[in-house]
């Protein structure tokens, strides 16, 4: 945990403050990570189902999220790369 900040100690509130927005925007990145993997897994499901013409293809992103166990390791795996890719990229910028 970060410690107060206080009048003599300006130098260690910022380095405070850029470790606490690292981790903000690594979750960030990862948020966007696995959005971006979720919404191309969707249209790929979508689109590799072959359907009559006429026909629609409903998807039921609920029963899915809950019954396919695939689905949640590709979700957790994208979180966990968005996450990890930012958190180093944000740390080597700030070691240079």
């Amino acid at each position: 945990m970060c410690p107060r900040w206080s009048p003599g100690s300006l130098n260690v509130g910022l380095r405070c403050y850029h470790a606490c927005m690292v981790f903000v925007k690594s979750i960030l990145a990862g948020l966007l990570c696995l959005i971006a993997v979720e919404v191309l897994l969707l249209v790929t499901i979508s689109v590799a189902t072959i359907t009559p013409p006429g026909t629609t293809v409903g998807i039921d992103v609920v029963s899915v999220a809950r019954h396919s166990f695939p689905v949640w390791i590709l979700a957790v795996l994208a979180f966990s790369l968005g996450f990890h890719w930012e958190y180093r990229r944000l740390n080597l910028r700030r070691a240079k």
